[in-house]
Parts: C-alpha cells; structure tokens; sequence
C-alpha cells in the first residue's frame, strides 16, 4: 500500500460526503423553481382563488412544506429575480440556498465579487463577511425543544395561565407564543434575577443506524433535470402553477429519499471527523450550507422509514405528503401504520398535527413530563425564565424548586396580573362561541388564521337566521375576499356538519372538505362544484 493510499473509513467519507454535496447542490435548481413559482402564485388574487388565504397553509396542505422551508425558498426566489449572476449560480447547483441568502444583504454592492466569495467560502465564513461589510445575515428559523419533569397539577396550572395568555395574545396565537408571552411577562418583573449566562440548548440526538444504498441519486438528478424543462405564461393560472409546483416538490421528494441513507450513514460513521469538522453543526454549514436540523430531520425519517416501509411506500405512492409522513413517523407502529395512512388521507395535515399533539400530550402528562417548543429565539426566553424563577424562589422563598415548579410559577404569576388587567370582552357571548368553536382559528379546513368575522351560512341577504347553526367563524380574508367572490363556498349546520369547496367558481375546487362536528375535518368524494345558498 503506497503513503498516499487512504484507509476504509476515510475512502468511505469521502464516498459519503461526495454523494451528500452532489445531492445537496442538485436540489438547489429544483428549489429556486419552487421558490419562482410559489412567487408567480402569490401574486394577486391567485391563491385565494383556490381557497387558501395563507401561502403557508398552502405549502403545508397541498405540498407538504414546511413553512419554514417554503419562506426560505420564497426570499431567495425574490432575492434572485434582481440578480442574475446569483440566479445563475443557484440555478447551476453551484450555490446552495443558505449561501445565497447569506449574501442578499450585501450582494448589490459588488454582485461579482460577492457571488465569487460565496463560490469559495464556508457559510460561516461568508456570514462573518457579510456581518463585517455592514449587512446583516437573515434570522434563523430554527427550532428547538425543552423538556421539564412536571406533575399533574403543575401542568394545570400552566394549561390554566395558557387559556389565558390565548384571550390576551390573540385569538388562533399559536402556543409557543402564548408560552412566550407567560416567560416576558415573568421577566418583565423579575428580569434581575435572570443568570447573565447562556440557557441550557438540548441537544439533539444522532441516528446509531448505518444507512444503506445510494442507488436513488442518479434517478434523482434525471427527475430534476426533466421537471425543470419548459416555463408556464407569465399569466398562468392558478391550476397551472399548482400542478408545476406538485410535479417540482414530487422531484424533490426523490432527493429526500436519496439523501436519508447518506444523512443516516454520515451520521453513523460520524464522518465529520475523519473529514476534519468539528461537529454535525460545523459539517452542515460549512460543507453542505444546510440546516443541521433538515440533515437530523431527513436521517431520522430514513431510520424511521425501515422500521415502517409501508411509510416510504404511501410518500413514493403521493398517498402522503412529507410533512404527514413525519407525523406518522413520530409514533406509528407496524400494527397501526396502515389505518394511520388511510387517516392521514382522510383529513388535513392541520387535524392530523393537533391529533398527533393530542396524544404526545397525553402520554407525556401520564410520564409526567412536558414538551416545550418554539423558534430557538423563543424557547431560549423560556429557559431564561425558567432560570430566572429558580434564582427567584431560591433566595426571596429561600426554597429550592425544580424546573417543572418554576414554569408552574411563571404560569401562576401570570394569572395573577393578567385577571386584574384582562382586556374587556368586546362581544356578545353567542359571538365569542362561534369565534372560539375551532379553536380559535378560521374553520376554513387547512386554515390556521386566527378567525375574525362571523359568516351566515345562509346569507343574511336571503334571510339567513342569527342562530348557532348558521353560523361560522372565519377569517378576514376567507369571509370577504373567498367566499364572497365566490372562490370558497360553505354549506350545511355549522356544529353539526359542514361541506367546504375550495377553489374558483370558474375553474372547479381544488379540494372538498368535510367538517364533523366543531372541528372534525375530512376529505370529501369529489363532486360537483356548490353554489352558495
């Protein structure tokens, strides 16, 4: 064996990691097309006249995206459309996303020159570069998660705190927010007793298992090449561009499905560290320019897929989206996949979200524990409170608490201020019953605007009575832009069921829904289009 010849483990990074970044730069054209056309879609009355008032519901329920990944593909569409040595780059795959984004703030000064330095240099690297130039990086979508130890009665006290926080913050605020709002408040009164030093992050955990196969890249570069032929009018209609986007996000779906058993056997092997990084995190970034927490998400899912391979088979078949097949993957078992996926079908990602919730929240409470989770910005405020009402308790009480206890007097010292200052109810009950009957949210199925008006399901204008009924919480722009220019329309007893359609009068629904009950929503067979009542 000659000096330079290289060892089994470091052939086999090295085998790893060029399949990892030929993968990674051969999805970034197929991203910069979604992003393009996500744009092109949001443009105009276009989306509301398939029913959807939140591009992000969109993404989620039609796509599968996450909103995170769809707003970031969004910014760098637009980013790119005003810089075409940028736009080149990406769409060459010779530019990741994060890269690019990284550089939007100071691009235009010397576009040239700062497409060059993201060309050459580590994401890290270029971020320094442009912090140092006067631009600012964009902000971090990440999220993460706390788990505190807390009884029955602790998580009471934080549910009743949580109820509350929901009438101050905003009827449809999601909970992170409303956690939020418990911990600034806390720390609005007792910021001196918050430790000067960083939270406590919890570390995520790396799959053990060592991926298998990379037979699926080269289907995936050719399915990318195909889908990213031809262009649509620039006044393409919205089923146009909704069939573009499910054909691109099906082609990304095939460098998902290429890319889990190289995470997963990167993972394994640790293969960072024969390659010289430090870490998982250093690896992503500056080797691949993605989020450590897409690369654990991606690895997890493969892992979880060869313990369910009627799972991969339902996301191949487009039975299920990618952002389904992570909820089932969280707890399905080889028994309960096949009924979960026939569930999964039935209804929308939002129900079957909140269901999935439901049940970690249950079997939590039973453990005894509490899951916490938000953007990292935010669960970092949490943990500062935390910390904050430790100190507190140990050296005004003299009492030292744990974690769980400490959230627990975060919670109580929240009702305590805000049931003197709770804003005046400026509604009738019945209306507040309607607003509230979802949730909180617009019962638009998908929806998850906070709802704002009260629609008649039989108009007012033909008589419509001002019974329970009749009537439905929605929000602003589903009630006065969708179904009163006839791009949503709604029929049946609020409460008791309702039948939804969703798209133009012109061009047919996009989908049809069900509601059961409050808030049972599923699919509905197809049929023909509803004339408003």
């Amino acid at each position: 064996m000659g000096v330079n010849a290289l060892c089994p483990v470091q052939e086999t990074a090295l085998e790893l990691d060029a399949a990892a970044v030929r993968l990674v730069r051969g999805e970034s054209p197929l991203g910069l097309a979604v992003g393009e056309t996500l744009a092109r879609l949001a443009d105009g009355d276009r989306l509301l006249r398939m029913g959807y008032s939140r591009l992000a519901d969109y993404g989620r329920e039609r796509l599968g995206m996450p909103p995170r990944t769809l707003f970031l593909l969004l910014q760098l569409a637009r980013g790119a459309a005003t810089r075409p040595l940028l736009r080149r780059a990406i769409a060459a795959g010779a530019l990741t996303p994060r890269k690019a984004l990284a550089v939007l703030p100071v691009v235009d000064r010397d576009e040239r020159a700062w497409v060059g330095a993201a060309l050459t240099s580590s994401l890290g690297a270029l971020e320094r570069a442009v912090r140092d130039g006067g631009g600012i990086p964009p902000p971090s979508c990440e999220a993460e998660a706390l788990r505190l130890a807390m009884t029955e009665a602790q998580q009471d006290r934080l549910d009743a705190a949580l109820l509350l926080a929901r009438e101050v913050v905003g009827l449809g605020a999601p909970r992170w927010q409303c956690l939020e709002a418990l911990c600034q408040e806390w720390l609005g009164g007792h910021g001196g007793w918050a430790p000067l030093e960083a939270p406590a992050r919890v570390p995520a955990g790396d799959p053990a298992r060592l991926g298998e196969g990379l037979e699926r890249q080269l289907a995936a570069l050719a399915e990318a090449d195909a889908v990213l032929e031809g262009e649509l009018p620039a006044d393409a209609e919205p089923a146009a561009l909704d069939a573009r986007l499910r054909r691109l996000v099906a082609a990304q779906r095939g460098f998902d499905t290429a890319f889990g058993p190289v995470a997963l056997a990167i993972a394994a092997h640790r293969a960072w560290r024969t390659l010289g990084y430090g870490g998982l995190e250093e690896y992503c970034r500056e080797r691949l320019g993605m989020s450590p927490r897409a690369f654990r998400e991606r690895a997890w899912l493969e892992r979880r897929m060869r313990e369910l391979p009627g799972l991969r088979e339902a996301l191949a078949d487009g039975r299920v989206t990618y952002s389904k097949a992570l909820l089932l993957a969280k707890d399905a078992t080889p028994a309960s996949l096949e009924a979960r996926i026939a569930e999964a079908e039935s209804t929308t990602w939002q129900q079957l979200d909140r269901e999935a919730t439901e049940r970690e929240e249950r079997r939590n409470r039973a453990l005894g524990l509490r899951r916490l989770w938000g953007p990292k910005e935010s669960v970092e405020t949490v943990a500062a409170a935390v910390l904050s009402a430790q100190r507190w308790s140990e050296e005004v009480r003299g009492a030292r608490i744990d974690p769980g206890e400490a959230l627990a007097l975060i919670a109580d010292h929240f009702v305590e201020v805000w049931e003197v200052h709770r804003p005046p109810r400026r509604m009738s009950r019945a209306r507040w019953r309607v607003l509230t009957r979802h949730g909180g949210l617009c019962a638009v199925p998908g929806c998850t605007r906070p709802a704002q008006h009260v629609h008649h399901i039989v108009f007012r204008s033909r008589l419509g009575p001002e019974e329970p009924w009749n009537e439905v919480g929605v929000c602003a722009p589903h009630h006065l832009h969708g179904i009163h220019k006839g791009y949503l329309t709604v029929r049946g007893r609020a409460g008791e069921r309702l039948t939804w359609a969703l798209g133009s009068s012109r061009i047919g629904a996009f989908e049809s829904w069900t509601t059961l009950g409050d808030d049972d929503v599923r699919r509905a067979p197809p049929a023909r289009r509803l004339a408003p009542v």
